[in-house]
C-alpha cells in the first residue's frame, strides 16, 4: 500500500475532525451565546482553547476503544478506514446543511460497522465486552447502550444542578443571581468545551491508530518507548499461575518464549481475550525482583496525533456551524445565564465521566438532554417537545445512515482496487 495513500487518510481524518468541530462547535457555545453572556465570535474562541487544552489532561482512553474495541484487528484496513470516515463526513455534512444537531461520534462509529460488515460479515464486529466494572461495557452494543445512558445523565445533571442551584439562590435578588451566573457561565462553557476535545478528538486518534496498525506501520502510532510484540495469546497455565499469582494470560513469542501478562488501565479487553490466536500487543518488558521476566501492557499515543487531532478540532469549533446555534441554544427551551451554567455543567460532568471509563460519547447527546433537564424545572410546558423529538429521530437515523453510506464507499473502493 502506497505510503502516500496512508497520508492522504490521515489528512481525510483530520478532515473529519474539524468538521467534527466545525458542526459540533454549537454544542460548545450555544447557551453562552444564546444568554448573551459572550459574543459569537469570543465563544468560539474561548471554546476553541480548552478544545485543545484538553489534550493534556485525560490520557487516550476513549482512542483506546475506538482504535481497538470496535473491529477485529485483522479486519482493518485502509480501504475500510476511508469508507468509514467518508460515511461520517457525508452525513455530518448533511445534517449540517439542514441545521440538525446530530452526532458526529455516533456517525464515525455507523461508519465503522457499515463498511465492516459489507467487507467481512458480523463477525468483523467486537459486538460486547466488559469494562473494568460492572456498570461499564465495551464493544458495539456497550458503545450503543450510552447512546440512551449519556443523554439521561445530562437530562438528570442538568435538572439536579438547576434545583440545587434555585435553593441556594432562593432569598438572592433575581439581578444578583443572573450577575454572578454570567461570570459562573465562562467557567462552565470552558467545563463543557474541554470535555467536548477530551471525547470527540480522541475518536479521530483511534481511527488514525487503527489506520497505521491495519497498515503495518504500528510503530508511528504509539508513543516512544513502546513496543510491540507477536505472539500466540494463551490462558495461564497453573504452573504460570503458581510462579506468578494473578497471572491470568501469557504470550507466547515464536522463539517459544512465555511472558506472563500484566494490563495496563487503558488496556481494552477485546485485544487480550482472543485466547489460542495470533496477536500484537503494545507495552514493555519489566523484570520482576527475582529475575522473571513479565509483560506489561499498555499504550500510549504518539504526541503527534494527540496534538494535531486537537489542533483540528479547535479549528473546527473555532470556525464553526452557525446553522445548529439557535436550535441547541433557544429553541429546545428558552435559557437564561443560571440555566446555561447548569446545562453546560450537568453535560461535561458526564462527558468527562465517560471519557474517564474510555466511552465515546455523543456530546451533543449529552448537551441536549441537560438543556431539556433544565427545561423540564419549569413545566413540561417549557421544553419544546416537538423539536426535541425531531432531534431524537435525527440521532436514530444517525448511524444505520451513517453506516449504509461507509458501507457504499466501501464496496466503491473495493471495485476501484480491483
Amino acid at each position: 500500500m502506497p505510503d502516500l495513500y496512508i497520508v492522504f487518510i490521515v489528512v481525510v481524518a483530520l478532515a473529519f475532525d474539524f468538521i467534527n468541530g466545525f458542526h459540533d462547535a454549537a454544542n460548545s457555545i450555544a447557551t453562552i451565546v444564546s444568554t448573551r453572556v459572550l459574543a459569537p465570535r469570543v465563544a468560539v474562541f474561548w471554546a476553541a482553547v480548552f478544545n485543545f487544552v484538553a489534550a493534556f489532561g485525560m490520557g487516550t482512553f476513549v482512542a483506546s476503544t475506538i482504535g481497538k474495541g470496535i473491529l477485529h484487528p485483522d479486519v482493518i484496513d485502509p480501504h475500510l478506514i476511508l469508507a468509514a470516515l467518508t460515511g461520517a463526513i457525508v452525513w455530518n455534512l448533511i445534517t449540517w446543511y439542514y441545521g440538525i444537531p446530530s452526532s458526529s461520534s455516533h456517525a464515525l462509529i455507523g461508519g465503522l460497522a457499515g463498511a465492516a460488515l459489507i467487507k467481512a460479515g458480523g463477525g468483523a464486529l467486537v459486538w460486547l465486552t466488559p469494562g473494568p466494572n460492572l456498570l461499564i461495557w465495551k464493544g458495539v452494543l456497550g458503545i450503543a447502550m450510552y447512546i440512551v445512558v449519556a443523554p439521561f445523565l445530562g437530562f438528570v445533571l442538568g435538572l439536579l444542578f438547576t434545583v440545587v442551584f434555585s435553593w441556594i439562590c432562593r432569598r438572592q435578588a433575581p439581578q444578583a443571581v443572573d450577575g454572578w451566573f454570567r461570570k459562573l457561565q465562562l467557567l462552565s462553557a470552558a467545563v463543557y468545551s474541554y470535555s467536548h476535545g477530551a471525547n470527540d478528538a480522541q475518536k479521530t486518534m483511534g481511527i488514525i491508530y487503527a489506520l497505521l496498525v491495519g497498515s503495518g506501520l504500528g510503530m508511528m502510532a504509539h508513543a516512544e518507548g513502546i513496543l510491540e510484540f507477536r505472539g500466540r495469546l494463551e490462558a495461564a497455565s497453573a504452573e504460570d499461575t503458581a510462579s506468578l499469582p494473578g497471572t491470568t494470560r501469557v504470550l507466547v513469542m515464536e522463539d517459544g518464549a512465555r511472558y506472563p501478562i500484566r494490563l495496563g488501565k487503558e488496556t481494552v479487553r477485546a485485544t487480550v481475550d482472543r485466547i489460542g490466536q495470533n496477536v500484537t500487543l503494545t507495552g514493555n518488558l519489566e523484570t520482576l525482583p527475582d529475575g522473571r521476566i513479565r509483560l506489561h501492557v499498555h499504550d500510549h499515543l504518539a504526541w503527534w496525533i494527540i496534538l494535531s487531532c486537537h489542533a483540528a478540532i479547535a479549528l473546527g469549533t473555532y470556525f464553526g456551524g452557525w446553522r445548529i446555534v439557535k436550535t441547541m441554544g433557544s429553541k429546545i427551551t428558552k435559557l437564561t445565564p443560571f440555566g446555561g451554567f447548569s446545562a453546560e455543567t450537568g453535560g461535561g460532568v458526564t462527558i468527562l465521566a465517560m471519557s474517564h471509563w474510555g466511552i465515546p460519547v455523543s456530546t451533543t447527546h449529552t448537551i441536549a438532554g441537560a438543556i431539556v433537564g433544565v427545561g423540564a424545572t419549569r413545566g413540561t410546558h417549557a421544553v419544546k417537545w416537538g423539536i426535541a423529538g425531531r432531534l431524537v429521530w435525527a440521532w436514530i437515523l444517525t448511524i444505520p445512515c451513517s453506516a449504509l453510506l461507509a458501507a457504499a464507499a466501501e464496496w466503491i473502493l473495493r471495485l476501484l482496487a480491483t
